[in-house]
């Protein structure tokens, strides 16, 4: 009887335990629903990772598609990292994939030496295609993601003016 005892006030504290970690994991699921809720992306963006994206079908020079981001309150896309750069290709492909896009980066200081337009260097991570980049023509500051059949979603380097599709980033929106 006393092990029966024993065993039946252990359920208890065990319970008690449960009841309070339940009612904990409970505060917090309702800080996080508040604050997705307070948190939204401009219209036709999505959300990942605390960024929002929108991608544009739109072919643009790399100077309009940045000033269209600006429109939104962002910026090309930055890449910085193999996560959200496999995130921005399938973002991509999931509207069309026949259209090399502009993101964030170009060398516009001296040649070679890339950096994110939001002034930063570009870091040890990156995805150009083989080759890559190349200055072919002498003027390619500007970095797409290749439409080559050979270097699909490859970085490549390109001049500029030229016309692509493009993704935006921005800030979640709060109120």
């Amino acid at each position: 009887m006393r092990q029966l005892s024993a065993t039946v006030d252990a359920l208890k504290r065990d319970l008690i335990n449960e009841l309070n970690r339940t009612a904990t994991l409970e505060q917090r699921l309702h800080v996080i629903e508040k604050t997705l809720r307070k948190s939204s992306c401009p219209e036709g963006y999505i959300i990942w990772r605390e960024i929002c994206y929108k991608a544009f079908n739109t072919p643009k020079s790399f100077s309009d598609a940045a000033a269209t981001c600006r429109a939104d309150g962002g910026t090309l896309a930055m890449p910085r990292d193999a996560d959200t750069n496999a995130f921005l290709i399938s973002l991509y492909n999931s509207l069309r994939d026949d259209c090399p896009f502009w993101f964030g980066l170009h060398d516009q200081n001296e040649e070679g030496t890339f950096e994110w337009v939001d002034g930063s260097a570009l870091g040890p991570y990156n995805s150009w295609g083989q080759g890559r980049p190349d200055n072919l023509e002498d003027n390619q500051d500007c970095v797409v993601y290749s439409g080559l059949k050979n270097e699909k979603d490859k970085w490549n380097d390109e001049e500029c003016h030229k016309t692509f599709c493009f993704i935006c980033q921005a800030a979640p929106e709060r109120p």
